[in-house]
C-alpha cells in the first residue's frame, strides 16, 4: 500500500473513530448518569464491574481474602445496579473480580448499561469500533510494503512510520467517544471532592471510584483492593492459559495515565 493511501485511510478512520456526535456537551445538558455508567465511560466494561463489586462491598454484601470475592450475605438489600446484582448472584464460592466479571449473567448485566451510551454517543459503538479496525489494518503495511520494496525515500518511510504510530494510538483509544469523554471529563470537575471521601460517605465514595479509579480505589480502599485482587490479574494454574491476558490493559492504562 502507498504512503498516501495509508494517510487517506487513515484520516477516513480517525474522523470516524473521533466524530464528536450530533450534540455538543454544554454544561448539565446531559441525563445523570450511574454509577456504573460512569465505569463504562471511564474504562470499559471493566470500570462497570470494578464499581459494581465496589458496591456490593459497601453495601456489605461481599467479603474479600487470598485475592478472590465471596458473599458475606444471604441477599442482596435494595437499590443495587444490575451489575452489582448480576455479580452477586452469579458468584458462588470464591472468584477473583475478573473471572466473576467473564460470567454470563454478569456479560449481560454490562451489556445492558453501555447500550444506551452507544445509542448517545457516550460510547463507539461495536460496529463504528470495527469499522475503524477494518480501515485501520492496511495502514500497519504500508511502512512495512515500503521498506521491502526499497523503493520508497527516506521522508516516505518517516511519513509512513507517521501513520503507523498514528494509526496504533487510534487503535488503543478507549471506546468513549470525546462527547463521552467531555461528560467524564466535567463530571470530574464537578466531584473532585469525591477522591477523598470515605466508607462512611458510600455514595461519595462509590463515585469517587466510578469518576477516577484505581488511585481513589488504592487510596481510599486499600484493604479490599489488596485482598480481593481487584486491581490484579488472577492467577493461572500451571499449564493453563490465563483468559484475561491483554484483555482491557490498554484502555485501563490509558485511563490510569489520565486519573494520575
Amino acid at each position: 500500500m502507498s504512503t498516501g493511501a495509508a494517510w487517506l485511510l487513515l484520516l477516513v478512520g480517525a474522523g470516524l473513530r473521533l466524530w464528536p456526535g450530533r450534540q455538543r456537551v454544554r454544561g448539565r445538558s446531559y441525563r445523570p448518569l450511574s454509577p456504573v455508567e460512569i465505569g463504562v465511560l471511564r474504562a470499559g466494561d471493566r470500570g462497570a464491574a470494578q464499581v459494581a463489586l465496589v458496591e456490593l462491598h459497601l453495601l456489605g454484601a461481599v467479603s474479600a481474602g487470598s485475592g478472590t470475592v465471596r458473599r458475606s450475605a444471604n441477599a442482596l438489600p435494595r437499590g443495587a445496579s444490575a451489575p452489582a446484582r448480576a455479580q452477586f448472584t452469579a458468584l458462588y464460592g470464591k472468584a477473583h473480580p475478573r473471572q466473576l466479571q467473564g460470567r454470563k449473567k454478569v456479560r449481560a448485566a454490562i451489556r445492558a448499561v453501555t447500550g444506551p451510551l452507544e445509542r448517545e454517543q457516550l460510547r463507539l459503538s461495536g460496529g463504528r469500533l470495527a469499522a475503524v479496525r477494518v480501515l485501520l489494518l492496511p495502514v500497519f503495511t504500508a511502512a512495512p510494503v515500503g521498506a521491502i520494496g526499497g523503493h520508497e525515500t527516506p521522508l516516505a518511510l518517516a511519513t509512513a512510520l507517521t501513520a503507523d504510530a498514528l494509526a496504533a494510538l487510534l487503535w488503543v483509544l478507549p471506546r468513549s467517544t470525546p462527547r463521552g469523554r467531555g461528560v467524564l471529563d466535567g463530571l470530574r470537575r464537578e466531584n473532585a471532592d469525591t477522591r477523598h471521601a470515605t466508607e462512611q460517605q458510600p455514595d461519595r465514595l462509590l463515585l469517587g471510584v466510578a469518576l477516577f479509579g484505581g488511585p481513589v480505589l488504592r487510596e481510599r480502599l486499600p484493604v479490599f483492593v489488596r485482598d480481593s485482587g481487584l486491581l490484579t490479574r488472577p492467577k493461572a494454574g500451571p499449564g493453563q492459559r490465563n483468559e484475561f491476558q491483554g484483555q482491557d490493559y490498554a484502555t485501563e492504562t490509558w485511563n490510569q495515565a489520565l486519573c494520575s
